[in-house]
């Protein structure tokens, strides 16, 4: 399968934090359709954690594991009031930038009393952030502050009542768009498209690994880190690839935390990773025959990512950090590059045919 179409096929999953287990029938149908007899065990956690296994080559005793973490949650909303006019008060469920969320589009998925509180990416209404005409703001106007920010529906309040309630989700309006020199846009690539990576690494391989592979699409990044614990621990690993999207050195984007957008993927030295691990990394994907590109950056402190508990999981497991390139990070439209997404699934496939040699 081609990472075009699949990113197309992911870009209608909804999985916002907290509500995870939304992306379930989605994300089954795509491993069935598209990834049949690559993974020998698929299945999801208790809080909507999509877990991938596939096992070692029967011949071996023992095999070591390794863990692939990409984060299954997206950033979204979650209502808090229902007003007057079919107006929606919400709350954040991860970071946003205010510029952003009143040009947006919005879906606010709907309440069903048989399932009370089980949310379907199938039954939603549509929304539109409630912004003040410019004609009429005043000088020194600010942006609003989220406990100000709402949403019009068009309904009215009666109406809402029946369909909305409070805990209701919402996620930006998706939309897939194929732009110039193989960049594609959608919502939420932050961070299934790390994940689809590791779905493409994994098809492509030749033989059957010599260690237990455990890809993980976690929950909770965004919000709680809840999924890298649960998933470590599940999997007891060896090491782990902790994989997520970084930002793409675009203007106003400081050149020494980001990576340039089509030349491959980057690698983080920090705090939250195991150095000789990474070096170990670095240095198959220069020496890999062609090599695969590598952009590497220095963070002193955390990554941000999910390395930050999974190292900590158990007695430890070494972390390394890589990061794929995208645009407009936590944007309605986040745009990233079909040439970093293929060569990223080389240098995991490298990984693990290699991942005895780095343990």
């Amino acid at each position: 399968m081609q990472s075009k179409e699949l990113l197309e096929k992911f870009s209608s999953v909804i999985s916002l934090s907290g509500y995870e287990y939304m992306a379930e029938k989605d994300l089954r149908k795509i491993i069935e359709d598209d990834f049949e007899g690559v993974f020998d065990e698929v299945y999801f956690d208790k809080f909507g954690g999509c877990h991938m296994i596939k096992k070692a080559d029967a011949s071996i005793t023992s095999p070591k594991k390794i863990l692939l973490d990409a984060h299954l949650d997206q950033i979204g909303l979650v209502v808090t009031n229902i007003l007057d006019g079919g107006f929606l008060n919400v709350k954040s469920l991860g970071g946003f930038d205010m510029n952003v969320l009143i040009a947006s589009e919005f879906y606010v998925y709907t309440y069903n009393a048989e399932n009370p509180f089980i949310f379907s990416s199938d039954q939603k209404i549509r929304a539109i952030a409630v912004s003040v005409p410019p004609h009429l703001q005043r000088n020194g106007d600010n942006l609003p502050r989220m406990e100000e920010f709402m949403l019009d529906t068009g309904y009215s309040k009666e109406e809402l009542e029946k369909i909305v309630k409070v805990g209701s989700p919402v996620s930006f309006k998706p939309e897939f768009m194929a732009l110039e020199n193989e960049l594609v846009a959608s919502t939420a690539y932050d961070d299934r498209v790390c994940g689809a990576v590791f779905m493409l690494a994994m098809k492509s391989l030749e033989k059957t690994p010599d260690v237990d592979v455990h890809v993980v699409m976690s929950v909770g990044e965004e919000t709680s880190g809840l999924g890298g614990k649960t998933a470590a621990f599940a999997a007891n690993p060896d090491f782990a690839v902790v994989f997520d999207v970084g930002f793409s050195r675009d203007p106003g984007v400081d050149a020494a935390g980001s990576f340039e957008i089509g030349k491959g993927t980057g690698v983080s030295y920090s705090a939250s990773t195991n150095i000789p691990l990474t070096k170990k990394i670095v240095k198959l994907a220069k020496e890999s025959d062609p090599q695969i590109p590598v952009q590497v950056i220095a963070e002193p402190g955390g990554t941000g990512t999910n390395a930050a508990v999974i190292q900590i999981t158990g007695e430890g497991v070494p972390c390394v950090v890589m990061s794929l390139p995208l645009k407009n990070m936590h944007a309605q439209n986040e745009i990233c590059s079909l040439k970093d997404i293929e060569s990223s699934a080389n240098f995991i496939k490298k990984i693990v045919e290699s991942a005895n040699d780095l343990i």
